[in-house]
């Protein structure tokens, strides 16, 4: 958490070594021209697929084009386990920082009923 808000905060134009301030490392992605950084253990590689700008909105919209995760935070059919990465999420409106880990339902399928419920008058 303190690296990836560290991370946020400084820029590396005006802050050359803060790779080397925090002993992280980072390589050149072969896919954007962007760092992966190898400590992290989830990557997610985004291309630039559309800028939105509306009179109340700015928006960027990404274009994954590689995930690399390490082996540690793969469920058995290869994919990327929320329980497993405890991925930090960050929140804006209350500044802070939180984890992931608990499910709470079942995407495609906690909605269903609505789907296919009556609507009344």
């Amino acid at each position: 958490m303190d690296v990836a808000d560290y991370f946020g905060i400084a820029t590396g134009n005006k802050t050359p070594d803060k790779f080397e301030r925090t002993g992280y490392h980072a390589v050149r992605s072969s896919r954007v021209n962007a760092p992966v950084i190898d400590e992290f253990p989830v990557a997610m590689e985004c291309e630039l697929a559309e800028v939105v700008e509306t009179e109340t909105m700015y928006c960027i919209v990404g274009k994954i084009v590689n995930v690399a995760a390490e082996e540690s935070v793969l469920s058995e059919n290869g994919k990327v386990d929320p329980m497993k990465l405890n991925a930090l999420i960050f929140d804006q409106f209350q500044n802070g920082y939180y984890v992931t880990g608990e499910q709470v339902g079942r995407a495609w399928n906690a909605g269903a009923a609505l789907a296919t419920a009556t609507s009344q008058p």
